[in-house]
Order: structure tokens, then sequence, then C-alpha cells
């Protein structure tokens, strides 16, 4: 009963809705290569909308696809805007430059940003790409065909769920251009695109080449590029970048989205770019952290994709209760004080059956037993005789 009434509580305590609160436009840190949150000022302020020309095989197509400026449909904290890859079945290209170029020399590269997949997902990229500081770089003409250093990000095509990270290099041999492809996460990654909650997807790049990448700052892929194990793949533009310490990441001068998407409504929030690895962790604790459901919340919102979670929570808090009750009370006594089984647990064992102290004692003999007999014969002879009398008695 009491463990009944604690998982009541648990549920109705927890609010029907998303509770709003007020929200505080954070502070965009000078020292970093890049920071944006959406929060104040027109899209057009800082990003561009590409009126470039994608060349396919069959035919010339635009970047048509609608970006907007949006607040999430459960608006926990009003305010808070991101940026919506809003058109189904079309190309989006956007881009913005950084504050000043990132040149990958003597510091690691941190890149972050915030994705949320809003409807059913069939096909559709969610990456970032760090385009090459060149004197031919315009964003207004930013298409596939634009160099870039690093791409990152999640990507989903039918059943195939990927985070690709893609870097750059030169090969100082002869001067081509490659590109290294990173190994696909051991991890599912299918909750991320399917839960329609914002996920955090974090890289962070060193100079020896090592990576590790982070979603929701859980650490789910590591390794280093220049190894045997990785993909090198030709590049095709013919600008190359500048290699630095065996990785080519050379110099970033923007950053751009150039997807399509089947479906839609993928909203991009928080992005941040730096060699500054604790200015990265105080910014994801004034966006993604304040933003992050309490202990009690996240455990109810597991178990909608897992409900055997039910079962866990029941055992893992019933099981201490009993023990505490237990060990505090363990001369408390149980069941009714009026009867014969009222007793403590420390008391001595009692027998399942107490004699009645009303009848006679049973018979243990054979003479006994025909004793016993003779006096019952008696009684029935008496009790027909008083029968008798009474029928006498009613027919007078």
């Amino acid at each position: 009963m009491m463990l009944g009434r604690l998982l009541l509580a648990c549920v109705c305590l927890t609010p029907a809705g998303p509770v709003q609160a007020i929200y505080r436009c954070v502070q965009v840190p000078e020292e970093a290569h890049f920071a944006e949150t959406f929060d104040s000022g027109p899209l057009d302020r800082r990003w561009v909308l590409s009126k470039a020309v994608k060349e396919t095989n069959a035919e010339a197509l635009k970047y048509d696809g609608q970006w907007v400026l949006e607040e999430p449909e459960a608006a926990m904290y009003p305010g808070n805007r991101a940026l919506v890859m809003k058109s189904s079945g079309q190309h989006h290209a956007i881009a913005a430059y950084l504050h000043r170029p990132f040149t990958f020399m003597h510091t690691p590269l941190c890149l972050q940003y915030e994705v949320k997949f809003g409807r059913d997902v069939e096909c559709s990229g969610a990456y970032i790409k760090l385009l090459t500081q060149t004197h031919q770089l315009r964003l207004s003409q930013f298409s596939e065909s634009t160099p870039y250093s690093v791409m990152f990000g999640p990507d989903k095509c039918g059943t195939s769920h990927r985070l690709h990270l893609i870097v750059r290099v030169t090969d100082s041999s002869n001067g081509r251009n490659q590109e290294i492809h990173a190994p696909q996460p051991a991890d599912d990654l299918t909750v991320y695109f399917t839960d329609r909650q914002p996920h955090l997807y974090t890289l962070q790049l060193y100079l020896d080449s090592r990576y590790e990448i982070f979603i929701d700052q859980s650490l789910i892929s590591q390794g280093r590029l220049l190894t045997d194990e990785v993909q090198y793949t030709e590049s095709s533009d013919s600008q190359p970048e500048s290699p630095v310490s065996g990785l080519g990441a050379g110099s970033v001068g923007a950053l751009g989205l150039e997807l399509w998407s089947l479906s839609g409504e993928v909203m991009f929030d928080n992005f941040l770019l730096t060699d500054d690895l604790e200015l990265a962790e105080r910014w994801t604790q004034d966006t993604w952290g304040r933003k992050q459901p309490g202990l009690l919340e996240r455990l109810l919102i597991a178990t909608n994709s897992r409900p055997w979670l039910w079962g866990v929570y029941v055992f893992t808090v019933g099981l201490p209760i009993i023990l505490f009750i237990s060990y505090m009370w363990p001369d408390k006594r149980f069941g009714p004080p009026d009867q014969d089984y009222y007793y403590k647990k420390s008391d001595e064992p009692q027998p399942d059956r107490q004699p009645e102290r009303d009848q006679p004692d049973r018979p243990t003999s054979l003479s006994d037993y025909g004793a016993v007999g003779r006096v019952g014969a008696r009684r029935r002879e008496t009790q027909k005789a008083q029968r008798k009398s009474d029928l006498e008695v009613e027919n007078e």
C-alpha cells in the first residue's frame, strides 16, 4: 500500500504539460570563433541564403528550401528560438561567416550544436560544414561544391542512421586533397532521429589527429583519423588545404548547412565553434544544460519507450522501503491484537492450532471410546423423549 502511494505521488507531481520558465538570452562569448543562439535579431542579420544552383546529371536545381526562426511547439522557455529547415522534398543551403577565421595550428577544435527532428524522418541530413577560408568564398553561392575542411553531424536515409565526421587533408607528396571518413559509432543511433527531442552533438578534434564525438555529453565515438583503419577518398575540389601537424583542417572562414530533406521540420540551435574547451563547457551549461528535465521527469519519460522500467522502479523503490521498516521496527507485532496469532517476529514459533478449552478431552483408549459411546446414546434417548413430550403438549 505504501509503495503504491509513493508511485502515485510521483506520477501526480509530474506536470501533465510543459512548464514554462523565464528564459534568459545567453550572452555570446567574444572569445568564441562563432556562437549563435537565434534568440535576437532577424535571420538575415548574420546568415546568408544561398542563391546558387545545384547541378545534377539530369537538371539544375535551386536551393529554394525555406529557413525560418521559430520557437519549439512545446515552448518550455518562451523566447528561445531556433533555426528550422521547413520545406519537404527541397534543397536547402544557408551559411554565416565566423567572427574570426579558425586556424587549426596550436589548439583543439570544438564544434557543437543542437538538432531536433520534428517529424517521422524518412530521409534527411542535419550535418554542418566548416567552409575553408579562400578568396573565392561567397556565401551567396554556397553549394555542395564549396570547399570545406570538416563535415560533422547526423544523417538518415531509409533504415540507415549515420553520424558523419569527414576531414579534408592534403597529401604533401602530391598536393592532392583527400577526405578522411571516421568510422561510424558502434551504438544504435535510431532514438536520436525518432524521439522528437533536441540532442546535442559535439566534436572535439585534436592536433595529433585524435577525435571525440559526444551526443548529449555522452562519449559515443573516439579514435585517430590518420590511421590505416579510416577511409580515404579523393576530394574533387581544386582548392587544397594546408597540412597542419599531419591533419589538414586548414583555415575555416564560415560554417554552413547544405542539406536535402524529404520531411522537413528539422530544428537547429546553439551553434558554437571554439578552441577553448572550458568555454565550450560553460556554453553547454548555459544553453543545453538549462533546458534538461529533472531526474523524476527523465525517469518517467524513459518509460514511454521502455515500459519494463516500471518493474525496475517498483523493485528499486519497494525493496528498500520493506527492508527499512523491518530494520527500524523489528519488534512490530502483526495481526489483530485479540487473536491468538498476534505475535512478534522474535517470538517462539507458534502452533498452527490450539486445543479448544471448552471441549472434553478426546478419548485415548478403546474403553474411553466405549464410555463416550454410552454417554452419547443416553443423550440421544433423552432428546427423543423431550421431543415426544413437546408433541403431546401441542396436541392437548
